[in-house]
Formats: C-alpha cells, sequence, structure tokens
C-alpha cells in the first residue's frame, strides 16, 4: 500500500514540476486575443470614435433646383436652383470638438473595463480550475489509499483479523472517495468548456497547478490607486465633463444660425444669379434644451459622488476580506505543515492500536481540515482578483 502511494506521489510530483511553464498572463494574453466578446468590443469602439469624429464636421451644404412649365400667356418656363452652406458660431465647433473628445475617451474607458470584467472571469475560472486540479491530485491519493485499505481488509477477513464491519466501512470510505473524484472531475471539465467559450470557441491547452503570486497588499497604496485607474471612477469622470461640456454647446445651439450660398432663377431668357445668405435663430425651444443639459449634468455630478462612495465601501470591504481570508489561510498552514496526523494514524491502525472505524473518522476529519485549508486559499485568490480586476 505504502509503494503504491508513493508512485502516486511521485507522479504528482512530476507533473506539477512540468506544469509551471505557462503563466496566468500569458493565458490571459491568449484569451484576450481570442474573445468574441472583446473583438466585438473593439470594433464597438472604432464605431464609436467614428462617430464623434463626425461631430466636429458642419452638416452637409444644401441644393435645391425648381423647374415651373409655362401655364399662362407669357413664353417660356421658368427655373431655379440654389446651393448653400449652413454654420453654426465658430464657438459652437470649438465646444463640440472637446466634447467629441471626451465621448471618445468615456468609450475608450467603457470598452477597458468591459475587457477587464471578461478577463477578471475567465481569471477566476482558471483558479477554480486550479483548485479542482489541486483537490483531483489529493483524491487520487486518498482513492489509491483507500483501495488498498479495502484490498488488505478484505484479505484480513479471510483470516478473522478483521470483523464484516470493518470491511463494509472500508467499502463505504472508497465509495465516498470515488464519488468525490467523479464531482470534482465534472466540475473540471464544466470549467474548462466555459473556458473554451471564453478563448473564443477554441481549445485551451493550459497547465496550471499553481495559484499565481500574490505581493503583500498595502490598504492605502490599493485604495488610492484604485481612486485613480478604477473604471468605473474614470468613466464617470468623464461623464461629469462631458456633460458640463454639453452645456456649453447646448447654449451655443441657441444662438444665431447662419448660411451662405448661391442662387440662381431664370424665366424665359432671362437669367438672374446672385449670393444667398440666411439666418436661423431658435425663438421657442432654447431655454428648455439648456435646462435639460443643466440637469443631466448635476444628475451625473451627484452619480459621481454616489459611484466613488461605492466603489470606496466596496474597497474597504474587499481588503478586510482579503485580510481575514490570508490570516486563516496562514493559520491553516502553519498548523498543516507540523502536524502529520495520516502517517500517525496508518502506523497506529497497522499495530491494531485503533479500530478501522476510528481510522475513518480521524482521516476523514483531517481531510475535511486540508480540503478546507484549500477552499480558503481558492477564496483569498478570487477575492485578491476581484478587488485588482482594474489592472488587469
Amino acid at each position: 500500500m505504502k509503494n503504491k502511494i508513493t508512485l502516486v506521489l511521485i507522479m504528482i510530483i512530476v507533473f506539477i514540476s512540468e506544469l509551471k511553464s505557462q503563466s496566468f498572463d500569458e493565458i490571459l494574453k491568449t484569451i484576450e486575443s481570442n474573445n468574441q466578446d472583446i473583438q466585438a468590443a473593439q470594433k464597438l469602439l472604432e464605431s464609436k470614435i467614428y462617430e464623434y469624429k463626425n461631430m466636429i464636421l458642419p452638416e452637409g451644404p444644401e441644393f435645391s433646383y425648381g423647374y415651373f412649365p409655362d401655364n399662362s400667356s407669357n413664353i417660356g418656363s421658368k427655373e431655379t436652383f440654389e446651393i448653400s452652406q449652413s454654420f453654426q458660431m465658430p464657438c459652437f465647433y470649438r465646444n463640440q470638438s472637446s466634447l467629441s473628445k471626451l465621448l471618445t475617451e468615456q468609450e475608450r474607458i467603457s470598452y477597458q473595463h468591459f475587457r477587464q470584467t471578461v478577463l477578471a472571469e475567465a481569471k477566476k475560472l482558471l483558479i477554480e480550475s486550479i483548485y479542482l486540479t489541486k483537490m483531483s491530485y489529493l483524491l487520487q491519493t486518498r482513492l489509491a489509499d483507500a483501495e488498498s485499505l479495502l484490498q488488505a481488509y478484505t484479505k484480513r477477513l479471510e483470516t478473522g483479523d478483521v470483523n464484516l464491519l470493518e470491511v463494509n466501512k472500508s467499502k463505504l470510505y472508497l465509495l465516498h472517495i470515488q464519488n468525490q473524484v467523479k464531482t470534482v472531475q465534472t466540475e473540471l471539465n464544466s470549467i474548462q468548456k466555459q473556458l473554451i467559450y471564453y478563448n473564443g470557441g477554441q481549445e485551451l491547452n493550459f497547465d496550471l497547478a499553481e495559484y499565481p503570486q500574490i505581493l503583500e497588499i498595502n490598504a492605502d497604496e490599493i485604495t488610492i490607486e484604485k481612486q485613480n485607474n478604477d473604471p468605473e471612477l474614470l468613466y464617470a469622470s468623464k461623464q461629469i465633463e462631458s456633460s458640463a461640456k454639453m452645456v456649453k454647446v447646448t447654449r451655443n445651439l441657441q444662438l444665431p444660425k447662419f448660411s451662405m450660398g448661391y442662387a440662381g432663377e431664370t424665366v424665359a431668357d432671362e437669367k438672374f444669379r446672385g449670393v444667398v445668405i440666411g439666418l436661423s435663430v431658435p425663438l421657442w425651444s432654447g431655454n428648455s434644451a439648456v435646462k435639460k443639459a443643466k440637469f443631466e449634468s448635476q444628475y451625473l455630478e451627484l452619480s459621481s459622488l454616489s459611484m466613488q462612495t461605492k466603489i470606496e465601501t466596496e474597497t474597504k470591504a474587499q481588503i478586510d476580506k482579503i485580510q481575514s481570508l490570508k490570516k486563516n489561510l496562514d493559520n491553516y498552514s502553519q498548523t498543516l505543515s507540523s502536524v502529520n496526523n495520516i502517517e500517525l494514524l496508518k502506523k497506529s491502525l497497522e499495530l491494531g492500536e485503533i479500530s478501522s472505524i476510528e481510522y475513518f473518522t480521524e482521516i476523514s476529519y483531517f481531510y475535511q481540515i486540508y480540503d478546507d485549508y484549500l477552499i480558503s486559499e481558492k477564496e483569498y485568490q478570487l477575492a485578491v482578483c476581484e478587488m485588482l480586476q482594474f489592472k488587469l
């Protein structure tokens, strides 16, 4: 039994040593390149950039032509034509150009936030995959142990060294481990299928056995860094700037609008040609439009303050959670590294100091503690991933 377990452990160690070649960053770069949602968001960003570029251009020239056949006693028909170009005040184009740049920056930030969200979800799946892979390795070892134990007890039953109750307990223990192996493998297959979706439908061949290294987290530094770089806060800030600029643009639209052009009229053999100048004054809707823009600007300012408070509160809660998980993780690690109950239990069982029922009870308790350690390790990684999403 010992030789079989040792062989499994050696295979696991060799396999893990070969898996350390790939990094999280490399896998996430592959996903970013292949993810169809990110590709679609890139195309949307490009279309928005061109849309906002068109905002600073004046309206196209207008051309009209009229033909009026002779329907009177006078001989000859009448023809008219006019081509003209309308213009806003220069201040309108200046403010409209600034608004166009702000809206473009907004779209870039929105794309960045979407991209980071997709990559964060993919990274969480990778973390889940590592957790399940670690569980799979452990369960394979436990499975080999349970199979060897059942074989040994079956032989000892024939000699009368153990009773049927102990053999049945060994069978139930083996069944429990087998079901755990199947459950973990099913979950691992599900994670892999989800990662294929995030990789644009392509198989994602990766070998990760260890979580990414996490440097010490400074709460004050992270809070400041998030305030300066979090895309949700940056987007809200740009919205305030854009809305303030929109108020100016709306005011500019209430100024007179000019048009200049060239027109002509032909009646019979007489031709008339000349310059046309027009003026349009928005008398009726100007005041309401400016008030609407002002209220929208005030709404966005208040929303931005609410967003900032929300992000700050969430960040503090995330930091508290991470620190708590790290403390639990360190406690688990320190205790488990100094306790080797498995070997002691096996030795006690072999020497007959404890019954099989006592063995299964005690080893199940130890396994549960170690499983809790792996869950805490995973939750710690997931919490850090969520808090540092803005860095992806």
